[in-house]
């Protein structure tokens, strides 16, 4: 299905420039505001070599008529603002108006779009080129196409990279209780993985689909995007973080959306969408507890080259007994020559998605989930031996705690434990 559309889609489309550099991917699903992300692009100051962007419009076949004709009108008004606004970035859209329900989503999207830009990299002869993720309904700073090929410039090793993003936290595109919960689920977001370097774990990185780059041949030798309907970010950057050459640009920003939307199970506009229907005074979050024990398993990984794991916290204890861990530590003992390289296999079984699975089984038996704002407050006393000072107010403590991990995470400085 893909080859035959690909096919007769590459028939009309340019060669791309010999210094091809770089190629975004936008993956566009009835999109009112696209137009405002293609000016956002078009505003950037240019790297020093050739841009282009592929917007992949993508409709499930079962899709009744009126999501059709939205598909085709968000088309129409793309081709139009494209027309009149002529700039240096090439531009090509790319119809898939009956793509199959079974792997209809923006994980099939994103591999169409990023299939194909491999493709013109090549074409260009450059197989280290760069792949960049964009959403439909995101904004970027104008020093995000010159900062992305500036990090991997000088990271020459780099395969991946995680780009910073904040979303907007104020304003009048959206009611008042869009704000407070994206304020939340931000701080949710930058809280998940403080808590994760807290706990000393190693592959403890954002991934978020519409701030993260890829080089061409990388992409390549891991097989490219999935095809799930939601989380294809995460799977897809854990592929890259293990291996420890993925970067993360912090000197740029991606401005995603905080609407609601159901278009995926989960992810932010779901979770948006699900604050506004139920109580909007608690977001709920993981405690510190689950990392704190967290953090002596990360402690404890490196004495089990020689010998089993014992004396660990209840909660990860009991939740290496469910995956037999036993088994696994003799299983990677035997086919390894010295610790560092135990480390480096037990982490590849101990992945991101392993660490999520403890979460929840730490949640589900052991520590039942805080709120957000209190959970994020009690890792900073943790970390620093003393309470921030914050507001009385709810949304204004969300807020002052808002500030202080995207300062954390722009600044690449980690919370660490006491001593």
């Amino acid at each position: 299905y893909l080859q035959k559309h690909r096919f007769a889609q590459r028939q009309i489309a340019a060669p791309p420039a010999p210094d091809l550099g770089i190629v975004a991917v936008i993956p566009s699903y009835c999109e009112p505001d696209l137009a405002r992300t293609l000016a956002s692009l078009a505003a950037c100051e240019l790297p020093p070599c050739a841009v282009e962007l592929i917007v992949v419009f993508n409709t499930p076949a079962r899709d009744d008529e009126a999501m059709h004709r939205r598909q085709a009108e968000s088309r129409q008004a793309a081709e139009s603002w494209i027309r009149s606004h002529p700039t240096a970035i090439r531009y090509h859209l790319l119809d898939f108006p009956d793509l199959p329900e079974r792997h209809a989503g923006v994980g099939l999207a994103r591999k169409i779009g990023m299939d194909e830009a491999v493709d013109r990299l090549e074409q260009a002869g450059n197989a280290e080129g760069l792949i960049l993720c964009l959403d439909a309904d995101s904004m970027v700073e104008t020093n995000y196409l010159q900062e992305i090929h500036r990090a991997f410039a000088q990271n020459p090793r780099a395969e991946a990279a995680c780009i910073y993003f904040e979303h907007p936290t104020a304003g009048d595109e959206f009611e008042p209780d869009v704000y407070r919960g994206i304020v939340r689920y931000e701080l949710f977001l930058r809280y998940y993985i403080q808590a994760l370097r807290f706990a000393d774990y190693p592959y403890a990185m954002h991934t978020v689909g519409s701030s993260m780059a890829v080089r061409s041949a990388a992409y390549q030798a891991q097989g490219g995007m999935n095809r799930r309907k939601a989380g294809e970010d995460f799977y897809f950057l854990h592929k890259f973080i293990p291996g420890g050459q993925v970067i993360e640009i912090n000197g740029t920003r991606v401005i995603p959306s905080p609407r609601a939307a159901d278009k995926v199970p989960f992810g932010t506009g779901r979770a948006i969408g699900n604050w506004l229907a139920g109580d909007r005074s608690y977001w709920p979050a993981y405690v510190p507890e689950t990392f704190r024990e967290l953090k002596a398993l990360t402690a404890a990984v490196p004495d089990a080259y020689d010998a089993p794991f014992e004396g660990l916290p209840e909660a990860v204890a009991a939740f290496l007994v469910s995956e037999n861990v036993a088994a696994q530590r003799v299983e990677i003992r035997r086919n390894v020559a010295g610790r560092a390289a135990f480390i480096k296999r037990f982490y590849q079984w101990f992945d991101g998605l392993k660490v999520l699975k403890y979460v929840h089984f730490a949640r589900d038996h052991h520590h039942p989930d805080g709120d957000i704002a209190g959970a994020a407050s009690r890792l900073y006393e943790w970390a620093q031996g003393a309470a921030l000072d914050l507001p009385e107010a709810p949304d204004a403590a969300a807020r002052a705690l808002l500030e202080v991990y995207r300062k954390w995470d722009r600044a690449k400085t980690d919370i660490q434990s006491p001593g």
